[in-house]
């Protein structure tokens, strides 16, 4: 069974001949395009269009099954990147070679087959003793652009225009602006990996040491190291090339995120408003730029708009460089059709007159242009809307919930699962689904359980119940791709003595896990809202960072028990992105480190030094107390060999106040 994430970008192979290889029966190879150590490219001529692509050929052979799965989702991922300003990815395969193998030449007597594999269907087992193996390729078929942009730097001295430099520029950041709708980070942005097709329009590609962002926290490799992922084709060794590696990869911090880019596009807009007349001279005013951020004076006076860009898209903290959004908006020469959008959305916003508005809508909703786009559809409508994996497993755990929910005397509370924008706007409020109706109203999806609930009650005055709700939410996707959608259970309390309701919540949800998993190995990390703001007061963490300070340290130390070994050699990378992107000071940042040490792990021992550090402040002394009866309550079922302290973890939702915990 394939991977219905790669489904959508592998092709069948239908021949019913064995062995077979479609890289050999479809196409004609011309000339080797380069080679690196992710794999070789060539351009070939397909024997059935006739027209000439891009093939690369990656040997997944002797890799780990971890990267190579990782080759796998990244590649079927990108099939979704459809954009004028990017190579056009259009199919991959997998085929297995048999026969007598060489490191580096793979010729020699062989036969192949191509077919479609899933993840652990993949053999990379040797076929036989000596040298006769098994050995497994992907094949992925690109567009093909017949040069680069660093060919083109070559005569660009010669050629420089300041029109046609913006013109550049700006199809680059249009292809980067789509690149990171789509939740991808390309990391080894150079102009060897940025392509002229044939009507010299700009084409961002190479792909190979793209990292996807970690959306929704549901890229399961998300924690795999940022560094020896695999290299450049120009050989390098590096991800990306010096000149155009930002600070952050070549520090290792241990979160990076489309930022990276915008650091390779501000090298990059400077090469194209300074051409270089030697390689010397380009080697030479680019390490001043790396290592010193300093421009030549003279350019920097002639350019000044472009000197202060440049500043902006170099700045060694990520957080204040400009996105390829923000750039298109608000730092390059508006086009004339940029000007015609903003006097129709000036239009739409007038309260007074909806003609335009209505408009607009009618000509979204027109019947002729539904029927075209359904006729090409997106990528992501290909997938199958009918899906029975693990239906048994689903159905097992819903009524397994259900059945620990009821035995703790919840009933069920069923809410819409859509409802009309009220105009109250939360901090989820930009991921949640919205739907444009017919009649230009605006709807929106589910996005979590608790927040209508918490309203209903309030509606109707609920002083005391217990209810449970297993339905499905909806979270945004990336780009044009259709939304997420998840299955979540909620389990809520109104009313009753605090200390026991909250007990009584970490009951059900850890009878509900032991179900499923060994309860030896179940943590229960546990915090009080007081007593992180207490914490943060006592490091020294400015008001206005606190924020995205609790939620680096939630991203980076949530996968990490306290205490733990693990979780401990992660300050080491912590550290310097505490320095240098949140501006932290170094007693801060010491002081964060010890609370770390300190304050997080085995309740009673925490909770006791906890007491002797902030004796000071009544709302954390009063939040300990509240603790300390909570864990009388947990040891009335035996609970409290579970639980630890994390003084770090902030509340997963901002309405989170009193006690908060994670299994």
């Amino acid at each position: 069974m394939i991977s219905s994430e790669c489904s959508i970008f592998w092709r069948a192979d239908n021949s019913s001949s064995r062995p077979n290889s479609r890289y050999l029966n479809d196409f004609e190879e011309l000339r080797s395009l380069g080679q690196g150590g992710f794999g070789r490219v060539a351009l070939c001529k397909n024997k059935l269009d006739g027209r000439q692509y891009a093939v690369k050929k990656i040997r997944l052979k002797d890799r780990s099954p971890q990267v190579n799965e990782k080759i796998l989702r990244e590649v079927a991922t990108l099939s979704r990147l459809q954009h004028q300003h990017v190579v056009r990815y259009y199919q991959a395969w997998v085929e297995t070679e048999y026969g007598q193998h060489n490191v580096v030449n793979t010729g020699g007597s062989r036969t192949a087959e191509s077919s479609m594999y899933s993840f652990d269907e993949i053999s990379l087992s040797d076929a036989g003793a000596g040298n006769k193996q098994e050995c497994t390729y992907l094949y992925i078929q690109m567009e093909y652009c017949p040069r680069t942009l660093r060919q083109d730097f070559e005569t660009y001295s010669s050629s420089f225009n300041v029109d046609h430099a913006w013109h550049l520029f700006r199809q680059i950041v249009e292809g980067l602006a789509h690149v990171h709708s789509q939740g991808i980070i390309h990391r080894d942005l150079t102009p060897s990996n940025i392509f002229f097709d044939v009507r010299n329009d700009i084409k961002i590609g190479d792909f190979g040491l793209a990292k996807f962002l970690k959306l929704e926290q549901l890229d399961h490799d998300q924690y795999i190291p940022t560094e020896g992922m695999g290299v450049s084709m120009d050989g390098t060794g590096q991800v990306g090339t010096y000149f155009y590696t930002a600070p952050e990869v070549e520090q290792k911090w241990p979160q990076i995120n489309e930022k990276v880019d915008m650091y390779s596009a501000g090298v990059i807009f400077f090469e194209l408003w300074h051409p270089f007349s030697t390689a010397m001279e380009r080697h030479l005013v680019l390490t001043d730029l790396k290592q010193k951020g300093e421009s030549p004076v003279s350019w920097s006076t002639q350019f000044p708009g472009q000197s202060n860009l440049l500043r902006r898209l170099l700045c060694p903290s990520p957080s204040e460089r400009p996105s390829a959004i923000e750039l298109l908006q608000n730092d390059l020469p508006p086009r004339m059709e940029d000007e015609w959008l903003n006097d129709v959305l000036r239009m739409i916003q007038t309260p007074e007159d909806t003609y335009v508005y209505d408009r607009v809508i009618s000509t979204i909703f027109n019947e002729d242009q539904l029927v075209a786009k359904m006729q090409c559809p997106h990528e992501s409508s290909k997938k199958s809307t009918y899906k029975n994996d693990n239906s048994e497993l689903l159905d097992s755990i819903i009524e397994v919930s259900k059945e620990v929910f009821k035995r703790h005397c919840a009933k069920r509370f069923q809410i819409s699962p859509l409802h009309t924008l009220d105009g109250k706007f939360t901090e989820n409020s930009g991921k949640t689904v919205k739907i444009l109706t017919q009649g230009g109203e605006m709807l929106e999806l589910c996005y979590e359980l608790r927040t209508p609930f918490v309203m209903s009650v309030a509606a109707n005055q609920l002083s005391s119940c217990k209810r449970y709700e297993i339905s499905w939410v909806h979270r945004r996707a990336v780009g044009h791709s259709t939304p997420y959608r998840f299955l979540q259970g909620d389990f809520d309390i109104i009313g009753g003595s605090s200390p026991i309701t909250h007990a009584e919540v970490i009951k059900v949800a850890l009878d509900l896990v032991r179900r499923f998993y060994n309860s030896k190995a179940i943590v229960i990390r546990l915090n009080h809202s007081k007593l992180a703001e207490a914490v943060c007061s006592w490091a020294g963490v400015p008001q206005e960072r606190r924020q995205n300070v609790a939620e680096f340290l939630s991203s980076t130390l949530v996968q990490y028990c306290p205490n733990k070994a693990d979780r401990k050699s992660q300050w080491s990378l912590i550290r310097g992105q505490l320095l240098q992107d949140l501006r932290l000071s170094e007693e801060v940042v010491e002081k964060l480190h010890k609370a770390d040490q300190r304050f997080c792990g085995s309740a009673d021992l925490v909770l006791a030094r906890l007491r002797g550090t902030l004796f000071y402040d009544k709302s954390a002394c009063k939040a300990l107390d509240d603790l300390s009866t909570f864990l009388k309550c947990l040891r009335v079922w035996s609970v409290e060999e579970h639980i630890a302290i994390d003084v770090l973890m902030p509340p997963s939702d901002y309405y989170y106040t009193d006690l908060f915990f994670q299994v």
